[in-house]
């Protein structure tokens, strides 16, 4: 069920570009790389089939650079046979080897090729996961771990030796519920990171008779289980202050995806949670520390149609270039395309940019956007896979036609390629749809100056995918923020560049797409641009930093500077 071609390749056939104006035709190409690059994991539900909705939910997978080096490593999250879960008619040998199984991390070798450190790390620890969640949450200068399970939630923490500490009860973040998604943010700016969970629901395990495939119930069968917000300490420690941040709301949601987005401007970055089978939320940050749920205000609370959707990913990028920052996120139906309008509110344009046609036929969960041809404008790759059976659906890729629209590429016609000379084998990626997909990251694991994909498989090995896209005189460049102790990350920073008289922006966040961690770098492609006129960094406080006349194809390291003028 699960054979995978070692090379697919998707080709988009669009209009000639310039910076301002028309696009040129290159194809996408994305490669499988998964298995020459060493990762030999698969995931396992910790059954021999998918049979309650714990099992369907997961999991996600991360681009995270553990060991600093300057090249991101792969996390990969997975689940375990777990007692009142799983079923208990599995032959003994069998559930013990599911029981044992962990999640894995892979250090890449910078070679292309990856190596399993999960012992030599101290991370092998069984846990049924879900999500996996990056941020230098103590300042010490090292990438930490939070994974989110059902059950307690793992904190792990960086020694800096290339192993970890699981400090998730003594930093007060474990966490009993049934976690999905989780972000870091800094939401009172005091400089340090604070951390959203969002939690699930209460899963009651279904009359034995209904314990099989087609027996995985509705979300509406189980009630939600309460969000929490909790607030970064001086000492490394967090404080539950959920009720008093006036995240605790009635109805309890049923989150999902948990994303952040400073969408009205004021500096103070707000939360937006999507809910499975009900409205989403919005919460605004007030700036004196509380929220409101302005979901419904904003036009985000419901889809296009004005029905609740089994929302998943929360994906923030400004895909249309107006310089404003937009929500996608995929669902069991049409998906929604939030595009911010101006005053605070959005409108979904799903339908109208192309996406829903093929969406609709398809189970989605996670989304990345990443500028995969180096054109300028933000694409769109979404993950699916059946909500209730090991069924496989294809992926979904939509480039971006720069008028605020996608074009479906996923069944775009077979054609050759090239990379640097060297012949790409294509094919429609329909044929080769054999995985149950999840979480998707985005993120350069080879250092080459365009974005590669990651994506998690239920129950089957992830999916690597090089991005092998012939360049044809495109630039690009990637900007890596560092900002001041505590919050060296930069977590909440901007970053806007202008070339050719437009302007592109990117956000820092600790996470993305569905239970999945980006590449901490922002990304960004420039066409045919020789060089870029000005970056501006508004860093975390407010305060802006400019730069001009930038070399491109480069790592470009930004340093938080003491002081400055105001953005």
């Amino acid at each position: 069920m699960f054979a995978w071609s070692h090379i697919f390749t998707i080709t988009a056939m669009l209009a000639s570009f310039a910076v301002a104006g028309p696009k040129t035709a290159p194809p996408v190409s994305l490669t499988d790389v998964t298995t020459s690059a060493g990762i030999r994991f698969v995931q396992t539900v910790g059954d021999g089939v998918m049979s309650n909705i714990v099992e369907a939910t997961g999991v996600g997978c991360g681009f995270v650079d553990y060991d600093g080096d300057g090249w991101i490593d792969i996390y990969l999250v997975n689940g375990c046979w777990q007692p009142g879960l799983s079923d208990p008619g599995l032959d003994a040998k069998t559930r013990q080897r599911l029981a044992a199984a962990t999640d894995r991390l892979y250090r890449n070798r910078r070679d292309g090729t990856f190596e399993d450190v999960t012992e030599k790390a101290g991370i092998a620890k069984p846990a049924y996961g879900m999500a996996v969640v990056a941020a230098d949450y103590d300042g010490d200068g090292d990438a930490d771990i939070y994974v989110t399970n059902r059950g307690p939630n793992c904190l792990y923490r960086n020694n800096g030796d290339g192993t970890f500490t699981d400090v998730a009860k003594a930093a007060g973040v474990d966490d009993p519920a049934f976690s999905v998604g989780a972000v870091f943010f800094d939401f009172n700016q005091d400089g340090r990171l604070d951390l959203y969970v969002g939690n699930y629901l209460t899963y009651v395990p279904p009359p034995q008779d209904k314990h099989t495939a087609d027996g995985v119930r509705s979300p509406l069968a189980y009630k939600g289980q309460q969000d929490r917000l909790f607030r970064g300490n001086p000492d490394g420690t967090f404080t539950d202050v959920t009720r008093e941040a006036g995240v605790m709301i009635k109805p309890v949601g049923r989150a999902m995806g948990v994303g952040t987005i400073d969408y009205d401007n004021d500096g103070f970055v707000d939360v937006f949670v999507s809910n499975d089978a009900m409205e989403n939320f919005l919460f605004r940050n007030k700036g004196d520390e509380t929220f409101a749920n302005e979901a419904l205000l904003a036009g985000v609370a419901y889809g296009e149609t004005g029905d609740a959707t089994a929302a998943m990913a929360v994906e923030v990028a400004d895909y249309d270039g107006d310089g404003h920052f937009d929500i996608v996120v995929p669902d069991m139906n049409l998906c929604c395309l939030y595009r911010y309008m101006g005053d605070g509110m959005f409108e979904d344009l799903a339908t109208r940019s192309g996406i829903s046609a093929h969406m609709i036929h398809y189970h989605s969960w996670g989304a990345a956007t990443a500028d995969l041809d180096l054109d300028t404008w933000l694409d769109l790759y979404i993950a699916n896979g059946s909500a209730c059976l090991l069924e496989a659906q294809p992926n979904g890729l939509f480039i971006n036609n720069g008028r605020g629209g996608f074009t479906d590429v996923t069944t775009a016609p077979a054609a050759s390629a090239q990379r640097d000379g060297r012949p790409t084998t294509t094919r429609d990626v329909t044929a080769d749809a054999a995985f149950v997909s999840r979480g998707v990251a985005r993120g350069d694991f080879d250092n080459d100056g365009d974005i590669d994909l990651l994506v998690a498989n239920l129950n089957a090995r992830p999916t690597l995918l090089r991005n092998d896209t012939p360049r044809r005189g495109r630039h690009w460049l990637q900007v890596s923020l560092v900002g001041h102790a505590p919050n060296r990350d930069a977590i909440g920073a901007i970053v806007k560049i202008t070339l050719g008289g437009r302007m592109l922006i990117r956000h820092r966040a600790s996470a993305g797409s569905y239970l999945s961690q980006h590449d901490a770098r922002l990304h960004f492609g420039l066409g045919a641009c020789s060089k870029i006129d000005r970056l501006e960094v508004i860093w975390p406080n407010g305060k802006g930093q400019i730069m001009r006349d930038i070399p491109i194809d480069r790592l470009l390291t930004v340093r938080q500077r003491t002081g400055g003028p105001g953005p």
